[in-house]
């Protein structure tokens, strides 16, 4: 089972805990050096030479460019996510250890040591050793000794089997470059009594058995789809007509203050011919509504009743002649404006024909479900005909095209275990995690037609088409038991990252700290 780091998440963040704190400069990426991204239990992580974070950081975005990914801002976004959670799982498994009093042995330690001092054939190389100096032997001893308590703390909670190349890691040639670490828990990760492992969550074979059957029963079926957005141009324009008072505009000029009192005030001054409508714009008005000129940009009928949520008021603004002034009026965003009419109200109604886009936007924006309705109908008679005819017949009569769905199993969410919605059908995006959908279609019978299913912006009709059960395989249990093991993982970060131990402050210090002073 191939992964990729871009999509494995829990259990690499775990693993690679202890993977990617190995002896590799921190590439800083031109953060400024010590800032700090959160805390564990109080301890700074903190982007700084030698420091957990900092290395695995650096080690992530090999493992990045190993994948051909781009170094870009977008991706070391995700790269000191990354590898915070990897720290914070780190810290909260090395103080876990420590709480224990467990200190790995001498003897371990030598042995994880081995592949750092041998030669081509594996084979212990004193002159390798000797040549080393002292100072870089007890670096790697230290940081051995770290790495060997974490993985302690691993094997404990998930077990052995997790810190192998088995399943994991398989063609994941990036890790080749961890390639001495690996090797260290191929040899360290060996607790096992025949096929029962020492330590970690254990799975029942039932249990096993019963999730992997979840996913081997499988239906097909044809579909039909309507873009719900669509409408006749015809049922637009008749709208329009029936509805010609929402699409009046109106020229008017609006100043905005936040201040009731500064608005009555300035009023007065208008008024009193203090200063210049035009002047108030320009010195005063914040201009929430408008551009520059003080024009008021959102200016049908409809919009204006957006701005002026106040019916009274709403009609006072209307109802203003040429150069007529209002009182303060209280805005929906809760700003107090004074508006004023520009020209004389203009009677002769919007041409529909010639302006069918500001009706067609406005039924896409306020009124969706006159669209859905028109579309949930047609749907309804392509179900009867379906029904009474063939799904064929149907969509010829329809000159609708029908889409043919490859098995699946009912799977909310797309789980791992119970298999994916096929993702190459466009008309089923959001299927996965639609309730309501899920439920109908898998509760027809073969050859049953569905009423009509709104998901998405379509209206879908489907035939059920065909079943299939597949056998359960040792292929299929083992994959099982990886995915047992990732929600495992995925559960053990969640509830660890939001323990009030953990103060996350990636997003900020990422946009604030390293983003804001690069465009400076």
């Amino acid at each position: 089972m191939k992964r990729t780091l871009l999509y494995v998440g829990s259990v690499f963040i775990l693993i690679l805990s202890a993977v990617t704190f190995i002896f590799v400069p921190a590439m800083l990426h031109g953060a400024p050096k010590g800032l700090v991204f959160g805390k564990y239990d109080g301890k700074k992580i903190e982007l700084t030479q030698g420091s957990e974070f900092a290395t695995s950081v650096a080690n992530f975005g090999d493992l990045y460019k190993n994948q051909g990914q781009s170094l870009n801002d977008s991706a070391y976004f995700y790269i000191y996510n990354f590898a915070f959670n990897a720290t914070v799982s780190y810290l909260a498994g090395k103080d876990a250890v420590k709480a224990s009093g467990y200190e790995p042995t001498a003897t371990s330690i030598s042995r994880a040591m081995l592949p750092y001092f041998s030669d081509e054939n594996g084979n212990y190389s004193a002159k390798l050793y000797n040549r080393t100096s002292e100072a870089t032997r007890n670096t790697i001893k230290k940081d051995l000794e770290n790495k060997l308590a974490w993985t302690r703390y691993y094997e404990d909670v998930f077990g052995t089997d997790a810190l192998k190349t088995d399943g994991y890691f398989e063609g994941l040639t990036c890790l080749q470059y961890y390639g001495n670490y690996v090797q260290l828990l191929q040899i360290e990760g060996t607790g096992k009594l025949g096929k029962n492992s020492f330590f970690g969550l254990k799975t029942s074979d039932a249990e096993t058995e019963f999730l992997a059957n979840l996913g081997t029963a499988k239906r097909s079926f044809d579909l039909a789809a309507w873009d719900k957005t669509n409408y006749p141009d015809q049922e637009v324009i008749m709208y329009g007509v029936d509805h010609y008072e929402l699409f009046n505009k109106h020229d008017l000029s609006v100043i905005s203050l936040d201040d009731k009192a500064q608005a009555e005030k300035l009023l007065g001054q208008i008024k009193n011919n203090e200063v210049t409508f035009e002047d108030a714009i320009k010195e005063f008005s914040k201009k929430y509504y408008t551009g520059d000129d003080g024009k008021l940009s959102s200016n049908y009928e409809y919009q204006i009743k957006e701005i002026i949520p106040g019916e009274e008021d709403f009609k006072s603004i209307i109802a203003l002649e040429k150069d007529e002034v209002s009182p303060v009026i209280q805005a929906a965003n809760n700003s107090y404006s004074i508006f004023r009419r520009n020209e004389k109200r203009d009677l002769n109604h919007l041409n529909v024909e010639k302006n069918i886009d500001v009706v067609r936007n406005y039924l896409e924006s306020h009124e969706a479900g006159i669209s859905e309705e028109y579309n949930v109908n047609i749907a309804k008679d392509f179900a009867a005909s379906a029904v009474a005819n063939g799904f064929d017949r149907a969509c010829k009569d329809a000159k609708v095209t029908k889409v043919s769905v490859p098995a699946f199993a009912l799977s909310y969410g797309d789980n791992e275990i119970t298999g994916k919605i096929p993702s190459d059908i466009k008309e089923l995006q959001g299927a996965a995690n639609n309730e309501n959908f899920l439920e109908k279609v898998f509760a027809l019978k073969n050859g049953q037609v569905s009423e009509p299913l709104i998901l998405g912006n379509n209206v879908l009709v489907l035939k059920m088409t065909g079943e299939q059960k597949e056998a359960v395989t040792d292929e299929s249990k083992k994959a099982v038991e990886a995915n047992v093991l990732s929600f495992d993982a995925t559960g053990s970060r969640l509830v660890l990252n939001s323990s009030d131990k953990v103060e996350n402050n990636v997003q900020q210090v990422f946009f604030n700290d390293i983003m804001a002073n690069r465009s400076k």
